[in-house]
């Protein structure tokens, strides 16, 4: 019946210690400074919205050889592609596509790097939005297949880098049965190499949610009146498998996955509102189930420190959040720390978490947690770190952004190195922020947007290329554009008196 309640209240166990990966460097960085922030290069003009959370702005950025490429989805409905190496020189278009021009047109998005290609998705008036490569020129920019001939387009989800190549699915609705049918692909970047590896028919779900393990991609797949499994493929046919059925009832779901570096965890939820946490290294007989929780609480994955897996669970009664540490080798879950809540007696107040960031090969989980309410917005979302003891585990940052449009990124650069966004004391003013991992090293970076374009940054799309994090940023062209922070390793000595 999984674990219950009373166990949030149970002394804690002994600290772990944390079994570091010898093969992964841990990288330190000085604090970033505002001065080494700066807008990288003016490209789109002023919005027309004028409301910096909708107004255009580039995203859906990808590290393609050592440089930034990313989407440009203008307001006037123009649609292009672009690539930065960080200064304003070296920010350039790579193509733009041909549209009707309308502000609805479908975006340039879900960019996707191998190892030597850009795989997105684009529109054409002829063709619809379809698979395109790119190799960051505009002669090698092109089309890869017109998966649904004619300007219909095609819907693809889970576009995921395997070796060389990307694997994808396709949804179709079947007008036949009312039901869609998700067809899993392989591209290589040719038409002749787009192939059609398994077709799982309008029977069976595909999650949204994925993994990408061991050189492979991770998925969930639901029979609509059966079992619920976890499949991987290596991107040919004969790696396309099933790994292990999951739970044989209907009505089970996989509700969140996390990955740390070889390892996904993942949960289920079962009808009986029973939780199960799950770890899978991509091979049949490393994906185990670890624990399970009872009925009475929600259970959000933050992933994997050493030899254990975290997790929260939150009572549905009490409306408290405990963090759990699961060992991956097996055994009962043991709770580290309840996290406050100081809204309980305010009638709906629950917690969830947000966001989760761990830096390669980091010691530390910088996590996000929102506190609900009973209208749209939240009354409080905080910014935590843990490194998976009590002692260790630290409230950054409250409030985060309480606007129910715009949530704030967390991203992890390293173990002293997180970037995320926060408003100033009075709730206001949405800009980027970093913190060491210590409540003293946390502040915010810089003060991007004047008052007479709205205040707030809303900076979004954290990146880290080289010695650069890249993001957007609505500043003062009255508009979203893009802006990097650089990093160094060689902190300047502090000035005298501070």
């Amino acid at each position: 019946g999984g674990l219950e309640d009373t166990e949030a209240e149970a002394a804690l166990a002994q600290e772990p210690t944390q079994a570091l990966d010898p093969s992964v460097t841990q990288e330190s960085f000085c604090p970033p400074t505002a001065a080494a922030t700066q807008r990288v290069k003016t490209i789109l003009p002023p919005s027309e919205l004028g409301i910096p959370r909708f107004a255009a702005a580039p995203d859906s950025f990808a590290n393609l050889q050592g440089t930034l490429h990313f989407a440009v989805n203008y307001e006037d409905g123009r649609r292009s592609l672009w690539k930065s190496t960080g200064t304003d020189a070296g920010t350039t278009e790579v193509k733009s596509f041909s549209v009707t021009g309308d502000r609805f047109d479908p975006l340039v998005d879900s960019l996707t790097a191998t190892a030597t290609q850009l795989f997105f998705q684009a529109p054409d008036v002829a063709r619809g939005k379809e698979l395109w490569v790119s190799n960051g020129t505009n002669a090698g920019t092109r089309i890869v297949k017109d998966l649904t001939p004619g300007a219909e387009g095609s819907y693809l989800t889970h576009l995921t880098a395997v070796g060389h190549n990307v694997v994808f699915f396709r949804e179709v609705f079947d007008a036949g049965t009312s039901a869609t049918r998700h067809e899993l692909w392989m591209s290589n970047g040719t038409e002749a190499g787009t192939v059609l590896l398994r077709d799982f028919g309008t029977s069976a779900d595909v999650s949204y949610l994925d993994a990408q393990v061991g050189g492979a991609l991770l998925f969930f797949v639901r029979e609509l009146e059966g079992a619920t499994s976890l499949w991987r493929t290596d991107g040919t046919a004969s790696g396309t498998v099933q790994l292990k059925r999951l739970d044989a009832g209907p009505n089970t779901y996989a509700v969140d996955v996390r990955v740390s570096g070889t390892l996904a965890v993942f949960s289920l939820q079962e009808s009986t509102g029973l939780t199960e946490v799950w770890k899978s290294d991509g091979t049949a007989g490393g994906t185990v189930r670890l624990a399970s929780f009872g009925s009475t609480r929600a259970v959000d994955v933050l992933g994997t420190l050493g030899a254990y897996a975290y997790v929260t669970t939150t009572s549905y009664s009490t409306q408290y959040m405990v963090i759990y540490r699961v060992a991956l080798a097996g055994g009962n879950p043991t709770p580290v720390v309840t996290l406050p809540n100081d809204y309980t007696s305010q009638g709906a107040a629950f917690p969830y978490i947000s966001e989760v960031s761990t830096a390669p090969g980091g010691t530390k989980l910088f996590f996000s947690v929102t506190i609900g309410s009973n209208g749209p917005g939240p009354r409080d979302t905080q910014l935590w770190v843990t490194n998976g003891t009590a002692g260790g585990t630290t409230l950054l940052r409250r409030p985060l952004s309480l606007s129910d449009e715009y949530g704030s990124p967390v991203y992890a650069v390293a173990d002293n190195l997180v970037y995320f966004s926060a408003p100033d004391s009075n709730g206001e003013n949405i800009e980027p922020w970093v913190s060491n991992g210590t409540t003293g090293g946390t502040r915010r970076l810089k003060d991007i947007a004047p008052p007479s374009v709205g205040a707030s940054s809303v900076p979004r799309d954290f990146l880290r290329v080289g010695n650069r994090v890249f993001f957007s940023a609505f500043d003062d062209t009255a508009a979203g554009q893009l802006w990097s922070s650089a990093l160094t390793t060689t902190c300047a000595a502090p000035e005298v008196g501070q």
